[in-house]
């Protein structure tokens, strides 16, 4: 029965439109130096490199890997800690399979990241949703939940509101784990797209007790295809996770870890990030500037300081839904707050919302697209 309630949606087909979600600028990626840097480790590989190898990846990756979050981070932690995984699912997947006995509760951002809660429910979790505000998780409503031991959450970029945790209450949830002799899973998906002042530190970063699980990804820098991700953890789970984890595949395969290695060794991957981040900026404020002014129904668009992804609130469900439904007639993607609800638990008068992408496509794809919003939305041409 769980496998019928929980899984995901079957993948969006073709070339990102706007607004996908999730998706990062496919078109900027630098494909020739992969190609070459993929050539040359497959010319002649090391007979050592293909056998069997650690489930917990490939040595050189962790060891830069761990080197990145340090610098860009400031997560103190060494290549012992890091398991390479397949992209950050399998990575919250892990969490759940190890972390969690059927019937516990598991506290997620409601609304929030589905495929996360799915994972947990299907490990025999029961899902608790915790509200969103402001500042993030409401760290109150958390301490609230009895007998609960275990927190998914979003922190630099909530998904789907866009919001970041204060720091205030990345230090209550802390103590919250700490009381509860509890875990924290930290999915820092969008971490490396920030537009203004200083990114706050990851829990991981601030954790002192051990209690805080990050999982990271390649897949929002690269594409997400590439299936390549991470795990930091405590290091006394650390081994206990790399073995569960050669019972489902093993290891990753080589070639993409050992070109990913060399991909950051050469400073391809860092250079790569900033250019990402000034085209995501770029085509965030290109949705600024030509978003329709007033849309029935709709509040005003929000400040957008991070991440690849906006909400704009709604003022119904219905008038969602119809805005959704006219958007999709006129070939423009985007999501509904609805499909972020856990089963049951949307509050009761909850608004709507409309979920865009922004950093799929280009500044004059989102140009053209807004045009059709414009004639589906019944709205007076820019």
């Amino acid at each position: 029965r769980r496998l019928e309630v929980h899984h995901l949606a079957p993948p969006l087909g073709g070339a990102p439109r706007a607004f996908r979600i999730g998706v990062p600028a496919f078109d900027l990626f630098p494909f020739e130096t992969w190609a070459r840097l993929s050539a040359r480790f497959w010319r002649r590989p090391s007979p050592a490199r293909l056998g069997y190898g650690d489930p917990a990846g490939d040595p050189a990756l962790r060891e830069l890997v761990a080197a990145y979050l340090r610098s860009s981070r400031g997560l103190n932690c060494d290549a012992s800690q890091v398991v390479i995984t397949c992209g950050a699912q399998q990575g919250i997947s892990l969490c759940a399979q190890l972390l969690v006995q059927p019937g516990d509760r598991v506290a997620v951002e409601n609304p929030g990241y589905r495929a996360a809660g799915h994972a947990f429910a299907v490990a025999g979790a029961q899902l608790c949703g915790v509200a969103v505000d402001g500042e993030g998780l409401d760290s109150a409503a958390l301490a609230r939940i009895e007998g609960c031991r275990l927190a998914y959450v979003t922190p630099s970029h909530q998904y789907p509101s866009g919001v970041t945790l204060s720091l205030a209450r990345r230090l209550e949830l802390l103590a919250w784990a700490e009381r509860r002799d509890g875990w924290i899973v930290e999915d820092d998906y969008d971490s490396e797209y920030r537009y203004n002042g200083t990114p706050l530190a990851p829990l991981a970063a601030l954790d002192r007790q051990g209690r805080v699980l990050y999982v990271g990804t390649f897949c929002k820098i690269a594409f997400p295809a590439l299936r390549l991700g991470y795990l930091v953890l405590p290091p006394a789970l650390a081994e206990a996770f790399a073995r569960r984890r050669a019972l489902d595949m093993r290891h990753s395969d080589i070639g993409s870890q050992a070109v990913m290695a060399e991909f950051i060794a050469a400073g391809h991957f860092q250079r790569h990030v900033r250019r990402m981040r000034q085209a995501a900026r770029a085509r965030r404020d290109a949705l600024l500037r030509h978003w329709p002014a007033e849309i029935p129904g709709c509040a005003a668009l929000p400040a957008v300081d991070a991440g690849l992804h906006l909400c704009v609130p709604v003022h119904s469900p219905t008038r969602e839904a119809e805005l959704v439904a006219k958007a999709r007639a006129a070939g423009v993607e985007m999501n509904g707050l609805a499909d972020y609800w856990l089963e049951g638990q949307a509050p009761p008068g909850a608004g709507g919302g409309l979920v865009l992408g922004f950093a799929a496509v280009p500044e004059g794809e989102i140009v053209a697209a807004l045009q059709r919003l414009r004639r589906a939305w019944n709205l007076p041409p820019e």
